[in-house]
This record gives structure tokens, sequence and C-alpha cells, in this order.
């Protein structure tokens, strides 16, 4: 009888565990749709996967987003920011910056980061593009779930930015949870702190 209980309260353990973890990354879609951008010198453009220079669901929508704050004049320039990941033919940057200018986006407003492979490097490495460039201030531009972390890395580079996010689908939820566990490892490794942006 008593493996029965055990077994009992591991299940309820087990589906109380998850009960947070979707909790959690519903907290943090909600966190990121709060944020409001500000007027800046540019929009910083997190990548995600693209396939060849097809830009998948997550990178199409956050592409947009940029897109928009670039035509309504909130941006002077755009910062595509992403390498080229083990299952990419081209980076993340280089479709991002064809479907832009595809999209009537003059090229020369157009930064690369060519070479980031996460979120704590795509934004020190646009930190330095910007730099390069005399830009001080930007508006971050990734999905609502991804947003958080990423002003929390931002903050701790000591960039001045706002925020911008993507909506994401239900299809993108499982991205969602995952985000979960990223905030805690960049937490534990000192690349963002766990306080709501």
């Amino acid at each position: 009888m008593v493996w029965l209980w055990v077994a009992a309260a591991a299940v309820c353990a087990a589906a109380l565990g998850f009960c947070v973890l979707i909790g959690l990354a519903e907290y943090a879609r909600w966190l990121g749709r709060r944020q409001r951008p500000r007027p800046a010198d540019a929009a910083i453009i997190l990548g995600a996967y693209t396939d060849g220079y097809r830009p998948g669901t997550a990178l199409t929508k956050r592409l947009k987003v940029g897109l928009d704050l670039y035509r309504r004049g909130y941006v002077r320039f755009l910062i595509v920011s992403g390498g080229r990941g083990p299952d990419e033919s081209v980076s993340e940057s280089r479709s991002m910056k064809r479907f832009l200018i595809l999209n009537g986006v003059p090229a020369d407003v157009i930064l690369e980061d060519r070479h980031s492979a996460d979120t704590w490097e795509n934004l020190r490495n646009s930190l330095r593009v910007m730099e390069a460039n005399g830009l001080r201030t930007a508006v971050v531009v990734t999905s609502d779930y991804h947003l958080p972390r990423a002003m929390a890395v931002a903050s701790r580079l000591g960039m001045d930015v706002s925020g911008c996010a993507a909506r994401s689908g239900s299809g993108e939820f499982r991205f969602a949870m995952r985000e979960v566990a990223a905030r805690l490892k960049y937490a534990v490794s000192g690349q963002a702190g766990l306080r709501p942006s």
C-alpha cells in the first residue's frame, strides 16, 4: 500500500511542477507584453530560426515589429542580431536584412551582428555595433516570452533601452516554457537578474 501513496505523491508533485512551469511561462509572456517602446536611435531585433532566407514564424513576427517601429519613426536604424546555427544555411542576420530590404528598408540603415549565438551575445555585440556607429539608445525587439530576459541582460550590460514584444502564438508556447529554464540559467551565471524589468 505504501508504494501506492508514494506513486500518487510523485504524480501530484509532477503535476504541480508542470502547472508552476506553465504559470511562469505565461507570466514571462505577460511581462513582455507590458513593455512599451520609447523613441530611440535603433531597434535591436534579436534573431531566431531561419530556414535559409525564409525567417521562421517567431523571427517573422519580430521583423514585422521592428519594421513597424522604423516606419512609424520610433527608430532611425535597425540592428539585426543573430549568427548561423547548426541547423541553418545562412546567418539569421543575413536572412533578417534581406527581409527588411524586401520590405522597403534602405540597406544603409540596417546594421548587422552576424556572430551571436545566444541572448547575451546578441545584446553585447549589438551594443558594440551601437558604439561603433554613435548610437546611444535602442528598442529591444523579440518575442514576448523572451523580452524579460533580454531586458535583464541589457540592464546588466548598462544599455539604455526600452522593449517591444512580438506577440507569440499558441504554437510557440513550448519556447515560453523553455524560457523559464533559460532565465534561471542566466540568473545563476550572473548574466541577468531575476527581477522583472
